[in-house]
Formats: C-alpha cells, sequence, structure tokens
C-alpha cells in the first residue's frame, strides 16, 4: 500500500469514517484534481479512469465528505451543487456568461456582525464576485 494511500486511510479515520474503496478513490481523485465539480462530473472522471463507483455510492460519500469537512459544498450559478477541493479560506469568481469558477483569496474585513445581526456567530463566509472571465470577454470584442 502506497504511503498516499496511507494518508488518505487515516484522514478517513480521523473523521471518525469507516475506510471502503468506493471512499479511497473519491478522496485519490480530490487529492489529484482541483476545481469545483458536480457530481456527474466526479463520476464520469471516476468511470473514464478506470475507478467507477455507483451514482448512489457517490452521493452519499459527496453528503459525508461535505459533512465532515474534507471537502466543501457550493451551488453553483445554475443552482447545480457543486463540491470544491481547496479548503482555504477563499472566495470566488464566477462568470456570468460560461459559469467558469476560479478560487481567489480576498483581505476580508473583520466580520464580526454589529448593529442589528449583534450576537451572532459566523459559521463561515461566502463571497462570489460575478463577471465575465477573459474567455467571455474576448468574444465579445468586434473583430478588426
Amino acid at each position: 500500500m502506497s504511503s498516499a494511500t496511507q494518508q488518505l486511510q487515516h484522514l478517513l479515520e480521523h473523521a471518525g469514517l469507516r475506510v471502503t474503496q468506493p471512499r479511497l478513490r473519491l478522496l485519490e481523485f480530490f487529492a489529484r484534481s482541483s476545481g469545483h465539480f458536480t457530481p456527474e462530473e466526479i463520476w464520469d472522471r471516476l468511470r473514464a479512469s478506470g475507478h467507477p463507483i455507483s451514482i448512489a455510492t457517490l452521493y452519499q460519500n459527496l453528503k459525508t465528505f461535505s459533512e465532515h469537512g474534507l471537502i466543501g459544498e457550493m451551488i453553483g450559478q445554475n443552482g447545480e451543487v457543486r463540491y470544491d477541493t481547496n479548503l482555504e479560506p477563499h472566495a470566488h469568481l464566477v462568470c456570468l456568461r460560461c459559469g467558469r469558477l476560479a478560487d481567489i483569496t480576498l483581505e476580508l474585513p473583520d466580520l464580526r456582525p454589529r448593529g442589528q445581526a449583534q450576537g451572532w456567530l459566523v459559521a463561515q463566509t461566502r463571497v462570489d464576485l460575478q463577471g465575465l472571465c477573459p474567455e467571455c470577454q474576448e468574444a465579445d470584442l468586434p473583430a478588426p
């Protein structure tokens, strides 16, 4: 067994989760991929790599991983659920035309609620900046 697989097993055990082959395959996918994937995209990539898992198992484990903080969950531009491999605090740039997502790091101000929201405990923040990606901007340029 490789050192990487042992690390993934330890990650599951540390999260209090049972170590199974589908969970290891899914964690291996996330370890070698970066981005914001729909369940269908993950399922297609696992199948194409020769490591398929059932769609029901995939959905169950994505939910479990998200609940245990192993992956992030977000809603994409068209309302689809996407899973984020970047667990560091970050914001997203979202293209309004093609839906492309990009991670960015922002310096956020003090987020302690004030005024009417005083007394709230902020568990997490989410910042999405919306606009046009470079490719969509270029497509809008008139031909010379």
